[in-house]
């Protein structure tokens, strides 16, 4: 078994970040279920966990921040605790942190329409674009939520976009799009609920 995200998308830990997108694009199709070879190779169940590795990876060192966490663990102890190298162990590390420097989107400035806030609370079905219009009302470009929740733009933008091809796991997708609700001020379960049904139409 591949022991860490540089060796599931085969590169080397020195690969530049675009090569890391393209590795993944890569990987993604040698192991799809539309690749008939590969269960001469691997069993049904073998070839979607696979696919999850895929995706765990590419969300760590496809994200400059939580690359560079990955990296220092990796790369800087003579002997590795593979806890360590976990999707979840990186996540958790760099919210502790950041957790001091978050900034609270409620403190941004922005002019309040009455309005539109009626509109954001009456919303039953959440998409891409109402998640764009909350966040432009708010001020809050895509690099700052970026920033703020440690989720790669290119995630974000494909978010709002609804543009499946360019996100990971709908497992994935769920939890950015809780990080994205909370950091608007909405409710994270009411918008993912909504959102990942919609999502799920276009996937």
């Amino acid at each position: 078994m591949k022991s860490n995200f540089y060796e599931i998308l085969e590169l080397n830990t020195n690969a530049a970040q675009h090569e890391i997108t393209t590795a993944y694009e890569r990987a993604k199709t040698t192991y799809s279920g539309d690749n008939p070879a590969i269960y001469t190779i691997f069993s049904d169940q073998e070839a979607r966990e696979l696919l999850s590795m895929i995706e765990e990876a590419y969300s760590i060192l496809g994200n400059k921040t939580l690359r560079n966490i990955y990296d220092q663990r990796l790369l800087g102890q003579s002997k590795i605790n593979p806890e360590d190298l976990t999707y979840d162990s990186i996540l958790n590390a760099s919210r502790l942190i950041f957790q001091e420097s978050k900034v609270d989107t409620k403190k941004t400035s922005f002019v309040r329409n009455e309005g539109f806030e009626k509109e954001i609370s009456d919303c039953a079905s959440w998409t891409g674009d109402m998640l764009k219009k909350v966040r432009e009302y708010k001020n809050i470009t895509v690099e700052k939520l970026s920033e703020i929740i440690k989720v790669n733009a290119f995630y974000i933008k494909a978010i709002e976009a609804v543009t499946p091809n360019n996100l990971p796991a709908p497992v994935f997708v769920r939890g950015y799009v809780i990080q994205i609700a909370k950091e608007l001020g909405l409710n994270s379960k009411a918008v993912a609920d909504s959102y990942m049904k919609s999502f799920g139409k276009v996937n």
